[in-house]
This record gives C-alpha cells, sequence and structure tokens, in this order.
C-alpha cells in the first residue's frame, strides 16, 4: 500500500510540474522590471520608473494573439532604445522588454 502513495505523490508532482505558469499581472511586470538584480557597479538609470510603466502599459492593452501582444513590447523596446534612453538605460529597457515578452508568452500560450 505504501508503494501506491508514493507513487500517487510523485505522480501529482510530475503533473504540477508541467502545468503551464500563470499569467503575469501588470503590477508584477512593472516590479520586477524595477527590481535591480544585476548588481551592475555603472547602472544609474534615473529613468527607470518611466521606462517600466511603458512596459506596464503595454501589457495593460488586450491582444489579438501572441504575436501582436511580442510586436507591441519589441516596438516599445526600440522606442524607448532610439528615442528617450541611451547610455546607462539600456539594461533597464532590455529587462522591461524581457518581462514584457514573458507576460505575453503566459498570456497567450498557444497564438
Amino acid at each position: 500500500m505504501p508503494r501506491y502513495m508514493i507513487a500517487a505523490v510523485l505522480s501529482a508532482v510530475v503533473l504540477c510540474s508541467c502545468a503551464p505558469a500563470r499569467p503575469l499581472t501588470d503590477s508584477e511586470v512593472y516590479s520586477f522590471c524595477l527590481m535591480d538584480d544585476s548588481f551592475y557597479e555603472f547602472e544609474n538609470c534615473d529613468s527607470e520608473q518611466d521606462i517600466c510603466n511603458d512596459f506596464r502599459e503595454v501589457v495593460q492593452a488586450e491582444y489579438a494573439g501572441l504575436g501582436s501582444c511580442l510586436a507591441a513590447c519589441n516596438e516599445t523596446a526600440n522606442r524607448l532604445w532610439t528615442v528617450r534612453y541611451v547610455g546607462n538605460c539600456l539594461p533597464k529597457i532590455n529587462k522591461g522588454q524581457d518581462w514584457c515578452i514573458q507576460f505575453c508568452r503566459r498570456k497567450y500560450p498557444a497564438s
């Protein structure tokens, strides 16, 4: 009998670990974008809240599918790269884009 219980528990663990990740919220995208986990000594971006808020606005919109959501993330990153923020803010733009893409892939997984 204990072997069946162990097998059942292991099966449940395996099945749960294969479940798709839950979608991120816009607040999580904003917060994770702001987190500084790089410990990069020279990253001194004074516009990080504006950058992360731009990506937050992207994920607050509704899209027809994965492609249009990813396109919005990439368009925002390109706009920020070329127009407003250069130098020390590039790592923050990349991080915001990464979280935006992760949001899209979780919200529109089969698109």
